[in-house]
């Protein structure tokens, strides 16, 4: 493979950085990051009238003695154990945004109170943008997570920073559209890919700003493209704020497409080519930025042995409702 094929491998987390075993202590720490407090409600006729504490009192988890597991997070472990085998190069991500009734362009809205993962969503399509004030209030909560993980008596996983700007140039090679990725103020090509769909699975929430979407896609790395005999058909740039923590990186990213030319330039017309205006969107998604490990685990429950793939989805879901919850 050439050195452009691997520079989409140099381009994510260094894998010395990823755990080679997840355990499902460390995992039951971070399942739901950042809780919020329980809520406490005071009414007069249940009014504690003694000092002493109350009794503790022992509950079986139901009746046949074990606690079920959460039905939306079993749908999307089905979903991701479903879509991750023999899969190469992938790519795992989860992203905020709005689900829109494609005829009305409106979020949309069903007969639903709580967190919903719809089945049929052909006369949807997810918005991923959301609005500047939204964008600024997550890199303010996330920069305070930056902040708390730093201090002394903080004992679990610090949350690590990095700020990148990059250009994508997007070009037609041979039927298949390419991504070229290069660092905006060096030039130095970052990867050269193929994006291919593999799947999607979107969640209503109702109760939040913000909607869900689970993506799965695979990476083929591919070879530069003659960029002087090429003309780009879509340029982005990209100015992005990463969070990491243990496998997941939180990308707050404006991304800027600049003004684009129409179709083939007929040299015959008169006046200025069709351009589409610049557009500026603000995205926030949460990447799995070890996607090795997940694979690992999935491996572990077709060979029937012991296994975190569960934990992993508990994780990766809980991140994703914390942050649509904090959504304004």
């Amino acid at each position: 493979m050439s050195d452009i094929g691997n520079a989409r491998k140099r381009q994510r987390e260094d894998p010395s950085e990823c755990p080679r075993r997840v355990s499902a202590a460390s995992l039951s720490a971070i399942i739901n990051p950042d809780p919020e407090p329980p809520k406490v409600i005071s009414s007069p006729t249940f009014q504690q009238t003694e000092a002493r504490p109350p009794s503790p009192v022992r509950l079986e988890a139901n009746i046949f003695g074990t606690r079920p597991a959460e039905d939306i997070v079993r749908v999307v472990a089905d979903f991701m154990y479903t879509h991750l085998k023999d899969r190469a190069n992938i790519e795992i991500e989860g992203k905020l945004g709005r689900l829109v009734d494609k005829k009305t362009g409106v979020r949309i809205s069903l007969p639903v109170l709580s967190e919903t993962v719809l089945g049929d969503d052909k006369n949807l399509r997810f918005e991923s943008n959301m609005t500047l004030s939204q964008h600024a209030v997550f890199n303010k909560i996330l920069n305070q997570r930056v902040d708390e993980t730093r201090r002394p008596e903080f004992r679990g996983s610090r949350v690590e920073y990095k700020h990148t700007k990059e250009i994508d140039h997007f070009y037609k090679v041979g039927g298949t559209r390419v991504r070229v990725t290069t660092d905006k103020e060096s030039g130095e090509v970052l990867s050269v890919i193929t994006k291919n769909r593999v799947a999607d699975l979107n969640i209503y929430s109702p109760r939040t700003k913000l909607d869900i979407r689970i993506t799965i896609n695979e990476e083929q790395p591919m070879e530069k493209p003659d960029m002087e005999a090429n003309k780009p058909i879509l340029e982005r740039h990209k100015d992005r704020l990463s969070y990491k923590q243990d496998l997941w990186s939180f990308d707050l990213t404006q991304v800027v497409s600049p003004e684009q030319e129409k179709g083939p330039i007929n040299p015959y017309a008169i006046g200025p080519p069709k351009t589409s205006p610049a557009v500026t969107t603000h995205e926030l998604e949460l990447e799995v930025a070890c996607p090795e490990v997940w694979l690992g685990e999935r491996a572990k429950v077709a060979a029937n042995k012991p296994n975190n793939f569960h934990e992993i989805t508990h994780t990766f879901l809980g991140n994703l409702r914390a942050l649509a919850k904090r959504a304004i």
